[in-house]
């Protein structure tokens, strides 16, 4: 007992960690600058209902998240760091692998929350997102206690503990997201319901009390933002960001009900290698098994039927993935099933894996004692690509320890999972499969993390504009708010809209606008360069330049 406890209290700290480890890099994506934002203007005005960013957007989203982020920054000396930013999604993956093991544990013994909990832990969207200051890992960790509590409540309708605390999670839910989590559980609870042909049981958890509960916690907020802005929060969070994503829109992307698959297998390698096996064995199962079943699948329908789509969409699932995965390597490890006929193919695969990992041990070693002249590389790279390779070989160069060490670890635990499968020693192989994904973590997170963003951040530009400009009026050219850059400049900086190719009629002052808009204006009297940013490797940032109006 005590070693298990020891195991599974490790697991959460190991989220913890790998999901804070890249805490400190700069913010270059507009949506971690966008909450970042929100924060910063909850610290500032005192506003905890609903701020404005940027001194009149109305935020995307309910405030469970920015309300973390600010009681972090409150507790690490009052600013919005990247890493403040960062921290409740670490903290929230470190509970949604505490809710799985817990789950695990109750529903199927301890071997199988400590397995599945491995398997949560690492999965590689799951690790992605715990080091992403966004609103998803909040969302999850209340998703996954709603359907925890759900489950509790269908094996033991009687007790009212399993109620209350689902009816909490779905009000947090709701302040995380909007409507979305809450829908996911029901759209669960009715697949049950459906599947097990009554409705009778799902019907009869809906009791006054955690009702009222529920829409005491998110009603509250709701009401509140309503009489706050009114019209302007309506039609922001409950027609913009929650109608269109649910029927569609304009300015929403037409994309196939398919962009989920790939994204579901290569997102969760290489566990979901087993997931078919995994779903029938599930189904076949106990009331928590099955459940676990149609929380993956409903969710998975739903979203990919739905109009907005975006990867990190698929991360409410994972836990449910995790538990059937790590509840049938449970089941062999038991039986100590013989081998079959999958277990060639997996072997081959790692087999592949410790060759594509010593293949990196020798190709960091080439580059990085220059045996490989950086203009050769700079020929391999795909025309049109944004690749600094500058700064590739720079990371290379000072990580060169680093990722020779996990490159031979991860080559060495490939080659052990091979072993092991080939012994039928299916504890060690899962162990070894996990090590190996513990490694390739770490690289992306200390090595592909940095590069990325050294790449695309604006922070330089923001930091040497904040300092020219002082005081000064300043107002963006642009038709949008460039939001990184807003976060770094620090102050409200009015959006005066894109110009086209003629100079606009603008008062005096400095004025950031696109670079190669600005080299397009048929004529620039009245007007002076002031600063240029860096070239941003990337394909949806634009390069900047900072100009006067004399």
């Amino acid at each position: 007992m005590k070693q298990n406890v020891v195991l599974l209290a490790a697991l959460v700290a190991l989220a913890l960690w790998l999901g804070t480890r890249g805490g400190d890099l700069d913010i270059y994506e507009g949506g971690e600058a966008r909450e970042a934002l929100v924060a910063r203007a909850m610290l500032d005005t005192g506003d905890w209902v609903l701020p404005l960013w940027n001194g009149t957007v109305v935020p995307s989203k309910p405030p469970l998240f920015h309300w973390l982020i600010v009681l972090g920054a409150r507790l690490t000396g009052g600013e919005v760091t990247p890493r403040a930013l960062r921290m409740p999604s670490a903290l929230t993956a470190a509970l949604v692998v505490l809710l799985v093991c817990l789950a695990g544990v109750r529903w199927g013994g301890w071997d199988v929350g400590l397995l599945a909990g491995l398997v949560l832990v690492t999965t590689p969207q799951f690790l992605e997102e715990a080091c992403d200051g966004r609103v998803d890992m909040t969302l999850v960790a209340a998703v996954t206690g709603a359907h925890v509590a759900l489950v509790e409540a269908l094996r033991a309708p009687d007790r009212r503990l399993p109620l209350y605390l689902l009816a909490i999670c779905l009000g947090l839910a709701m302040l995380a997201k909007g409507p979305v989590g809450p829908g996911l559980v029901a759209l669960s609870a009715l697949g049950w319901a459906v599947s097990e042909r009554s409705f009778r049981p799902v019907l009869r958890l809906v009791r006054p009390l955690p009702v009222l509960l529920c829409i005491a916690i998110a009603g509250s907020w709701y009401g509140l933002a309503t009489l706050h802005r009114g019209a302007d929060f309506i039609a922001k969070q409950i027609v913009s960001e929650n109608g269109e994503a649910l029927l569609g829109g304009a300015r929403i992307p037409s994309r196939s009900p398919l962009f989920f698959v790939p994204r579901l297998v290569l997102g969760g390698l290489p566990w979901t290698l087993l997931l078919p096996w995994a779903v029938v064995r599930g189904w076949r199962g106990p009331l928590p098994r099955r459940y676990a079943v149609l929380w993956a699948a409903t969710g998975f329908v739903f979203f990919s039927l739905a109009p907005l789509k975006r990867g990190a969409y698929l991360l409410p699932i994972r836990p449910a993935v995790a538990l059937l995965v790590g509840w049938w390597l449970a089941e062999i490890v038991r039986a100590g099933a013989p081998a079959g006929r999958f277990v060639p193919a997996l072997r081959g695969i790692a087999l592949a894996t410790a060759g594509v990992a010593l293949g990196g041990v020798a190709a960091v070693t080439v580059l990085a004692v220059g045996w490989l002249p950086m203009s050769a590389v700079e020929r391999l790279v795909p025309a049109g690509a944004e690749v600094d390779v500058a700064a590739v070989f720079d990371m290379l160069r000072a990580t060169k320890a680093e990722l020779i060490a996990l490159s031979s670890a991860a080559a060495l635990a490939a080659i052990v999972v091979m072993r092991t499968l080939g012994r039928e020693q299916w504890r060690r192989a899962t162990l070894a499969t996990a090590t190996v994904v513990i490694c390739g973590a770490l690289m992306a997170i200390d090595v592909v993390g940095p590069v990325r963003s050294a790449q695309k951040t604006v922070r330089p530009f923001a930091l040497a504009v904040r300092e020219r400009v002082g005081d000064a009026p300043l107002a963006l050219l642009t038709a949008n708010e460039e939001i990184p850059f807003l976060y770094y400049v620090g102050r409200v900086v009015p959006v005066a809209g894109d110009p086209g190719r003629r100079p606009p009629d603008q008062a005096r002052g400095y004025y950031v606008l696109d670079q190669t808009r600005w080299e397009r204006w048929s004529s620039r009297d009245g007007w002076e360069e002031v600063l240029r940013s860096d070239h941003l490797f990337s394909t949806h940032l634009r390069d900047l330049v900072l100009v006067r109006r004399r």
